[in-house]
This record gives structure tokens, C-alpha cells and sequence, in this order.
């Protein structure tokens, strides 16, 4: 069964609506929308007029809600219109948010983190399964996963990425580097440096190289461990001949380990 019910409707006919009673979709998968693409929307509408209706459902209150068409209504509202010409569907919630993620996918100016969000949302709200949801919005499955993937990305370098302008492939190379401020300190440097995606890989596996340079080897550490070991067995020592029992230790070094011998005296082996 397709993941879109019938959300057209069978006629799809087009029907003449008040502007102020179409509500914006909460479903909307675009963050933000260009003001002066809107404008030259709104001059293209004005000369030639609205040459695809607007998609919409009824709401319970009597009003409508846009399904798809949110670029359109915005210019219509600039250029002063009381009506638009629309197509009223049946859609459910679930339609809603894939029409209108289809919709702005199809515009290829969707950003891929508004693409990323929207597809998490329907997943996480919608009880799609990936598979399903990768077959309505035209993907593989492992399209989808990487699609998905960029939302792992910190929040502060997603926002380098996008005011900076990079491509979804430098985003994807930055999810290979550990820690927020390293994320955002090579974003910065890809926008500023106007890095290519190669350029970047390279600057994130030097950044990875100097990073596992600067960890302490297991060795050091189970060095450092010993050496803690071995002082608090010879003050334990200490404290045994200060007490008068007749203790002694030895500590042989082996490269990569040590021999630690104590040695504690019985009356009878002091006889001896």
C-alpha cells in the first residue's frame, strides 16, 4: 500500500478561497524562506497570475490549512489578494507532512537539514516505516540513512553550514570529528577558506591525527598506575617494621611490567 492515501481527492477541483481563512501547515519542512524570492514570485504571479493552485484541507473551525503552496501564499499575500484559487484534500496529518516535504524536495532548494528534520518528524510521529518513507519521497532506503545521518551534526555547526552556504557533503565530513567546538571551529574554516569537500576530509583527518596524538598511551597510564601501586606497598612496609614486624620488598623492573616481592618474616623463619 503507497505511504499517500488519496489526498487529491477524486475530482480535485479547484475552488476559489478566502486568503485570511488558509492557515500556514505546521507541517511545513522549510525553515526559512527568501523575502526577496518571495518578491519575485509575487511579480511573476502579478503578470501572469497563479498558474498552480494552492493545496489545502479543511479545519475543524470552519477555515482551511495549507497543505502545500507556502511560497505562493506568501507572495499572494504581499501582492494585496483576497482569494486563491485551491484545491481542497482529505489529507491526513501524515499525508500533509509528506505532500508538502515532496512538494519543497521537488523545488531542489530545499535545504537538507529542513529535508533531514522533516523526514525525522514524519518517522518519529507518523509510524512510517524508513523503507516506506524513502519510497514516497523518491530515495533508497540508504539515501535516506545518510539523509537522516546529518542531524548528528551539533547544532551550532549546523548553523555554520548553512549561514556559510556548505554543501551537504561538507556537512557529512564533518560528522567524522569529535566535539562540538572542533564541529564549528572546521566549519569555520571550510566558509572562510572557501574549502573544498577533498580539502575539508583532509583538514578533519589532521585535526583527527592531532587529537589521538595528544591522548596519553595506555601504557603511559598503566606505567603512571604501577609506580601508584608500588609506593603504597612500600609505605605499607614502612608502617609493618615501624610497628616492629620484620618486612622487606623488592621491586624488579621488566620493561613493560614490574616484579614486586614483599617479604614478611615469621618468628619461626627468623630462627631459622
Amino acid at each position: 500500500m503507497s505511504a499517500l492515501s488519496n489526498w487529491g481527492g477524486s475530482e480535485r477541483r479547484v475552488v476559489r478561497i478566502e486568503i485570511e481563512r488558509i492557515a500556514l501547515s505546521p507541517f511545513q519542512p522549510r525553515r526559512e524562506c527568501d523575502p526577496e524570492g518571495i518578491e519575485r514570485l509575487a511579480e511573476s504571479i502579478r503578470r501572469v497570475g497563479l498558474l498552480s493552485p494552492l493545496l489545502v484541507r479543511r479545519r475543524g473551525d470552519g477555515g482551511y490549512e495549507l497543505i502545500a503552496g507556502e511560497r505562493r501564499l506568501r507572495a499572494l499575500r504581499l501582492l494585496g489578494r483576497s482569494h486563491a484559487d485551491a484545491i481542497v484534500s482529505p489529507a491526513r496529518d501524515r499525508d500533509s507532512a509528506l505532500i508538502g516535504l515532496i512538494e519543497n524536495a521537488q523545488r531542489e532548494d530545499l535545504h537538507f537539514f529542513d529535508a533531514a528534520e522533516a523526514c525525522s518528524r514524519i518517522l518519529r510521529e507518523h509510524g512510517l516505516s524508513r523503507e516506506e518513507l524513502a519510497a514516497a519521497i523518491g530515495k533508497s532506503p540508504s539515501a535516506l540513512a545518510n539523509l537522516l545521518r546529518l542531524l548528528r551534526l551539533g547544532k551550532d555547526a549546523q548553523r555554520c553550514v548553512r549561514e556559510g552556504r556548505l554543501s551537504e557533503r561538507h556537512a557529512r565530513a564533518l560528522l567524522c570529528v569529535e566535539g562540538d567546538a572542533e564541529q564549528v571551529r572546521l566549519a569555520r574554516l571550510a566558509v572562510e577558506g572557501g574549502l573544498s569537500v577533498r580539502e575539508l576530509e583532509a583538514q578533519v583527518e589532521r585535526s583527527a591525527k592531532v587529537k589521538r596524538a595528544a591522548k596519553p598511551s595506555p601504557a603511559a597510564g598503566l606505567m603512571r598506575d604501577s609506580r601508584l601501586v608500588i609506593n603504597a606497598l612500600r609505605d605499607t612496609v614502612r608502617q609493618l617494621k615501624r610497628i616492629g614486624v620484620p618486612a622487606s620488598s623488592r621491586v624488579e623492573p621488566h620493561g613493560d611490567y614490574y616484579d614486586v616481592v614483599v617479604t614478611i618474616r615469621t618468628p619461626c623463619s627468623v630462627e631459622k
